[in-house]
């Protein structure tokens, strides 16, 4: 009985290996440590160990404070893919970047502000875990603060350019300045969208947040009138 079955097996791989394309892929186990305490682990490939390289570097350059290394931790596992189907483990799906944007001043949205924000929320063992940040600088239109989130929700779709959008709720936990005192214990809504790597290609990364819970883990709001990166990287994963 066991070599018939053995038998079986084999022959279903060939019939497999017959009918779908048989491609390798380069499998790295890497690890995000954060000047937060946070650490986890990711698998990924080599396209995304470049954008991941690329969004903890801007992570590190922003003025919000988080700061991170990002590890690979041992040598290259070799992946076998049958058709779309991976046989190699998989990371969770997640958000990990820092870009700054232009806002509209309040009440006059024909000058603006800069404001700045870090993020690195991740799916993990059936929850949610990570972080939002944002700092807007005092001397502008607006007062300044700085914020720290909690992620309690993230949902991520794939694109056919760049990772995925993603949506994703938090609570506020840490807040200072009148402009983010006020949220202190409230959720607040995200949405993010990775457009290629170094913060997009033909179209720059985008991002928005919203003092208000968006539709996470409905997706869609907030809404597609995103703010695009005009430093930054964001890098979104499925």
């Amino acid at each position: 009985m066991r070599r018939a079955f053995l038998g079986l097996a084999v022959a279903l791989g060939l019939t497999l290996g017959s009918a779908l394309p048989v491609t390798a892929s380069v499998e790295l186990p890497v690890s995000i440590d954060c000047s937060d305490g946070d650490s986890f682990t990711l698998t990924v490939d080599l396209d995304t160990l470049t954008a991941l390289t690329s969004s903890i570097a801007a992570i590190n350059e922003s003025p919000v404070d988080l700061t991170c290394t990002l590890t690979r931790l041992s040598v290259p596992l070799l992946g076998v893919t049958f058709g779309s189907a991976a046989a190699a483990a998989q990371s969770g799906g997640y958000v990990i970047g820092s870009g700054s944007v232009y806002a509209g001043c309040t009440g006059d949205t024909s000058h603006e502000f800069i404001g700045y924000f870090a993020v690195k929320m991740y799916l993990r063992d059936g929850g949610v875990r990570g972080t939002g940040d944002l700092k807007v600088p005092d001397g502008q239109c607006v007062t300044g603060g700085t914020l720290s989130s909690k992620l309690t929700c993230l949902a991520i779709v794939p694109t056919t350019v760049g990772g995925g959008r993603a949506w994703a709720n938090s609570v506020v936990t840490k807040a200072s300045g009148p402009r983010f005192t006020s949220q202190l214990g409230n959720t607040i809504g995200w949405a993010f969208e990775d457009n290629g790597p170094n913060g997009g290609t033909l179209t720059k990364d985008r991002w928005k947040v919203n003092e208000q819970p968006g539709s996470c883990p409905l997706y869609g709001d907030p809404n597609m009138y995103y703010y695009d990166l005009i430093s930054g990287d964001l890098t979104v994963r499925p």
